[in-house]
């Protein structure tokens, strides 16, 4: 049954990813880079190019997991110039907050921002520690503890409330020699972007 939702998930994933990553850069910004670039919503001014952090939780499914994994997760999505990256870790564990696995990443990805919606496909290198557990022949609990290098990728669908902030979806995939994991969160979104009012505007309007 886990197997199954292994491939599945992880087809889903890879899917999607090659989907954000391709429908993000046929939209691709060719005006130059400018830092200070805003946008006009709302009768608010809000930073084009800006930081965000998304936090949530979830379900992972892991080869070496008799379970379904509670997940947790914190990112800080940055920029420079125009290029995205992602720094983060997540936990995951039988029960929520009791952890047996910690992963963290640092990928780089493509985002594609509009008022109402935040879309974005990360992919980097991982290291994980986790622990495992068995019986042994005189029914003493033996763990056994793992460190690996890896690979985590994420896609990152997420509907705007306001400007700054939204909830959304989250699909990943961290697999590494010792441990393949795959899942989907329910994130939290908060963006950085916003500048201050901006008076004498009633619609929605750009600026450069």
């Amino acid at each position: 049954m886990i197997v199954c939702k292994l491939a599945v998930l992880k087809k889903l994933v890879i899917i999607l990813l090659a989907f954000s990553f391709c429908y993000c850069k046929a939209q691709k910004d060719t005006l130059p880079y400018n830092r200070k670039a805003e946008i006009v919503y709302d009768n608010k001014r809000y930073r084009i190019y800006n930081t965000y952090l998304t936090f949530g939780v979830g379900k992972g499914y892991a080869d070496i997991r008799k379970k379904d994994q509670n997940c947790l997760n914190v990112d800080l999505q940055f920029h420079l110039t125009k290029q995205y990256f992602q720094i983060g870790f997540f936990m995951s564990g039988d029960e929520l907050l009791k952890n047996t696995n910690v992963s963290g990443h640092v990928c780089y990805g493509y985002r594609y921002e509009k008022e109402k919606f935040n879309l974005a496909a990360f992919v980097g290198p991982s290291y994980s520690y986790f622990v495992t557990g068995v019986a042994d022949t005189s029914g003493l609990f033996k763990v056994t503890r793992h460190n690996a290098l890896g690979g985590y990728i994420c896609v990152q669908g997420v509907y705007k409330i306001k400007y700054d902030v939204g909830l959304g979806l989250e699909l990943f995939a961290d697999i590494s020699s010792e441990q393949k994991m795959v899942g989907a969160r329910i994130i939290c979104y908060f963006s950085g972007a916003y500048r201050g009012e901006k008076k004498g505007f009633k619609t929605k309007k750009k600026t450069n």
